[in-house]
């Protein structure tokens, strides 16, 4: 299914701010953090158990429970029980991503028995902050719900001083995007930024490439870091990093490298097991 907006909501800016001073003070677990270049992070507010400490994700059936943290948030709860269908609702995250920070690019789903219907609500936001799907770059303004295809190769990016911070629900997987969302606004018709980013040349990919006379195993995973935020400022797909590293890593010569990046794109784009975590 198509990455699309489904609806937007007008934010009580009070009640907001108050439950976003709490997430401010609450301890994010590193759960997942393989997956971010700089400060990317999550919490749970609701899933399977009500358990706080249970953060990893699986495949399961029963309606989600509030986590302490969860109902720690009166208006957030109250958003979730009155514009999503909860009965379908099987995990809600919190998750912000902080200056000069992204996800790599990735696919998610690859370690469970089925896919989700992953929902977004944008809580906070600027203009520094956007979505990246494929060749695509979006940004989700304030209040607006989202369906995202995770499923496809995807990151999300901030590089302003504020951080970004969306709440991130996650629904039955046979159930369609707009099915679990209700009583929201029209959503506005246009819902692409402008692509602003630089055209992708034979010279920058160069540079790029340059970067094989100084890669090592002590700098790779900063390299990583490089490579995953170009698509944001560039425009070629956010996956091509992979193509990019294990090129210079042939140009270096170091079979080491090869094969960690070999095994990086295994797990971000092709397939991971249950548990497993990639550490480089």
């Amino acid at each position: 299914m198509a990455t699309r907006i489904l609806g937007k909501i007008e934010l009580d800016e009070t009640r907001l701010a108050a439950d976003l001073a709490i997430l401010a003070k609450a301890t994010f677990p590193a759960t997942y953090s393989d997956f971010s270049c700089g400060r990317w992070e999550a919490c749970m507010l609701r899933n399977q158990s009500g358990v706080q400490e249970e953060d990893t994700v699986i495949t399961h059936r029963t309606p989600a429970v509030a986590t302490p943290l969860g109902r720690s948030l009166p208006y957030l709860n109250e958003l979730l029980d009155t514009y999503f269908d909860t009965s379908f609702m099987r995990y809600v995250r919190i998750v912000r991503i902080s200056k000069n920070s992204c996800i790599i690019p990735h696919r998610d789903y690859l370690e469970l028995e089925a896919n989700f219907a992953r929902v977004h609500l944008v809580l906070d936001t600027n203009e520094g902050c956007a979505n990246t799907e494929k060749d695509r770059i979006f940004h989700m303004s304030l209040g607006e719900i989202w369906f995202l295809d995770a499923s496809v190769p995807h990151s999300a990016g901030c590089f302003s001083a504020r951080p970004r911070v969306h709440l991130m629900a996650d629904f039955e997987g046979t159930c369609l995007p707009e099915d679990v969302v209700r009583k929201t606004g029209q959503p506005a018709t246009g819902n692409a930024m402008v692509d602003t980013r630089k055209d992708w040349t034979d010279e920058a990919l160069e540079c790029v490439l340059g970067l094989s006379h100084i890669i090592s195993d002590a700098n790779y995973r900063e390299i990583v870091s490089i490579l995953a935020k170009i698509h944001f400022f560039y425009k070629v797909d956010c996956q091509t990093m992979y193509s990019w590293l294990r090129e210079l890593c042939q140009r270096h010569g170091d079979p080491a490298l090869i094969e960690k990046t070999d095994k990086l794109e295994r797990f971000y784009l092709v397939d991971r097991a249950p548990g497993e975590v990639m550490i480089y």
